[in-house]
C-alpha cells in the first residue's frame, strides 16, 4: 500500500513538474515574440535617425527627418503590433486561408479567387505615382525590416499566433498594401447583394421592378411568400441568426449585425500638443 502511494506521488509530482516545464516554455516563446518598445535598432534603409514614441496606450507617435523615415518607421511600428493580422488579411485577399485553416475557409478562398483583388493590386502598384509609390515602398521597407529583426534576433515569430498556425512569413511587398485596402473596400460594401439583386430584377418587367423595389418606400406591394427566396442570405428572424453566428474569418458580416464607424476632431485649440486632431475608427471585422 505504501509502495503504491509513494509511486503515485511520484507520479503526480512528475505530472505537475511538466505542466509546469511546459507553462514556462510556452510563456518565454510566446513573450519573446512582443516586441520591445524601449530597444534600439540600427536598420538599413534609412535616411537619418528615428524616434517612435509609444503614449501609456501604445499608441506609436513618429519623429523623422523624411517622409520615407515616416513610412518606413509605421511599416515597422505595424509589423510590431500588427503582424499576425497583416499576414492573415493578406492570405485573406489572396485566398489561401485554407492552408492554414483546412476547409472551414475554402468557401471563402474560392469567392476571393474569383474576385481576384490581390492580381488587381498588383496591376495597381503600376498606375500609381511616384510619391505614393515612393510610400508603399518605404512602408514594405519598414514592415520587413521588423521582420529581419524577428529573424536574427530569435524574437519568436514575430507574434504568438504563429506558433499555433506556423507558417512561413512572406516579405510585405507594395502590392500588399494596396490588396488590403481593396479588401477594406470590400468588406464595407454592404449593398453588394441589392446590387446583384438589381442586376438580376433588370432582366424582369418593369412592373414587377417596381413591385419588389419601390422608389419610394412603402409604395410597393405587400411581401408574398415566394419574395422570401430572393433573399436567401436574410435571416428570418433573430433565433436563427443567434443559431447561425458568422464565421469570424470570413471577410463578410451579415447586414444584420454590421455596425458603423465613427471618427471626430478636435481644432488646435484643444490640442496639447498644439495641432489638430482626427480620430478615425472603420469597424471592420
Amino acid at each position: 500500500m505504501f509502495t503504491a502511494f509513494r509511486w503515485l506521488l511520484r507520479l503526480v509530482v512528475v505530472t505537475v513538474l511538466l505542466a509546469v516545464a511546459g507553462i514556462s516554455l510556452a510563456y518565454y516563446f510566446a513573450s519573446r515574440s512582443l516586441p520591445d518598445y524601449n530597444a534600439d535598432y540600427a536598420l538599413a534603409g534609412l535616411d537619418g535617425g528615428v524616434e517612435i514614441v509609444r503614449d501609456t496606450a501604445d499608441v506609436p507617435h513618429i519623429f523623422a527627418g523624411s517622409d520615407r523615415d515616416v513610412f518606413f518607421a509605421l511599416g515597422f511600428a505595424h509589423a510590431q503590433d500588427r503582424l499576425w493580422q497583416m499576414t492573415l488579411m493578406r492570405r485573406t485577399v489572396q485566398g489561401r486561408l485554407s492552408e492554414l485553416f483546412g476547409e472551414r475557409t475554402l468557401a471563402v478562398d474560392e469567392m476571393m479567387r474569383r474576385l481576384d483583388l490581390y492580381s488587381i493590386a498588383t496591376r495597381s502598384v503600376a498606375a500609381q505615382d511616384a510619391q505614393t509609390l515612393d510610400a508603399l515602398r518605404a512602408y514594405a521597407d519598414g514592415v520587413n525590416a521588423w521582420i529581419g529583426v524577428v529573424n536574427s534576433q530569435a524574437k519568436g515569430r514575430g507574434a504568438p499566433e504563429f506558433f499555433l498556425f506556423s507558417n512561413e512569413i512572406a516579405y510585405w511587398q507594395p502590392a500588399d498594401s494596396i490588396a488590403l485596402l481593396k479588401l477594406m473596400a470590400l468588406q464595407v460594401s454592404g449593398h453588394l447583394e441589392r446590387e446583384v439583386l438589381t442586376a438580376r430584377l433588370s432582366l424582369l418587367s418593369e412592373d414587377w421592378v417596381r413591385d419588389l423595389m419601390p422608389v419610394v418606400p412603402g409604395e410597393g406591394i405587400a411581401a408574398l411568400p415566394p419574395f422570401a427566396s430572393l433573399f436567401p442570405t436574410v435571416p428570418r428572424s433573430y433565433a436563427a441568426l443567434e443559431a447561425e453566428p458568422a464565421d469570424p474569418l470570413s471577410p463578410f458580416r451579415p447586414g444584420a449585425l454590421a455596425g458603423a464607424s465613427n471618427a471626430w476632431a478636435a481644432a488646435a485649440s484643444r490640442s496639447a500638443a498644439g495641432a489638430g486632431l482626427l480620430a478615425n475608427d472603420p469597424h471592420l471585422p
